[in-house]
């Protein structure tokens, strides 16, 4: 298949990595080729974390080379920008409208930008951006553990996202213990919906 990059920007407890495995998941068991490269940092502690899937028959390297980037998926506003040098031009961004302010922030030491700022700089990169309200909704369902589903849910409604919706759900199925399948799978749902495609 044709190369797709995907990058998923967070920070710790936010559920990239699970997110990331929900797509590798999906490429493996339909036999695509696929890499994932993770950085964790101290993601224990509310770090920054970034997650690399890319899915092709000529990908080598865990990570996205610079400007490759087809999708990014953000679970926190302010970390799209810090990898935004991944994203070729014209990329998708789905961009989780909720921020978690840092301790430098609430302390004083720094200070978090407007949220139109942060559109503002991305769209120096790309106008494709998908504003959603990621947290708003996983609380809606049973809680912010659940955010990374609805970002995912979004993920299959993006033009190019070279999986369907039925085959992610299969992968969800396959990755979350069992008595947390159905509310996963809401969440996803929930994304999915949350998202309707432009006409063109």
């Amino acid at each position: 298949m044709k190369e797709y990059n995907i990058v998923l920007c967070g920070v710790g407890g936010q559920g990239t990595i699970l997110a990331s495995k929900v797509i590798a998941q999906t490429a493996v068991r339909l036999n695509q080729k696929c890499r994932v490269g993770e950085t964790h940092g101290m993601s224990q502690r509310g770090g920054s974390v970034i997650s690399h899937v890319r899915i092709g028959e000529n990908i080598y390297g865990a990570l996205t080379p610079d400007a490759h980037g087809d999708l990014m998926i953000a679970f926190e506003p302010v970390e799209s920008l810090r990898y935004m040098n991944y994203l070729k031009k014209d990329a998708y961004i789905i961009l989780n409208n909720q921020p978690i302010i840092p301790t430098s922030v609430n302390s004083g030491l720094a200070t978090y930008p407007a949220y139109t700022e942060i559109i503002n700089h991305l769209t120096q990169i790309s106008k494709n951006i998908i504003d959603l309200p990621a947290t708003k909704l996983s609380e809606e369902i049973g809680g912010v553990l659940f955010l990374n589903m609805v970002v995912l849910g979004t993920a299959v409604k993006v033009p190019g996202f070279p999986y369907s919706k039925e085959q992610m759900m299969e992968s969800i199925k396959e990755l979350v213990k069992p008595q947390f399948i159905d509310t996963n799978l809401r969440a996803f749902e929930a994304g999915v919906s949350a998202y309707k495609i432009k006409e063109t």
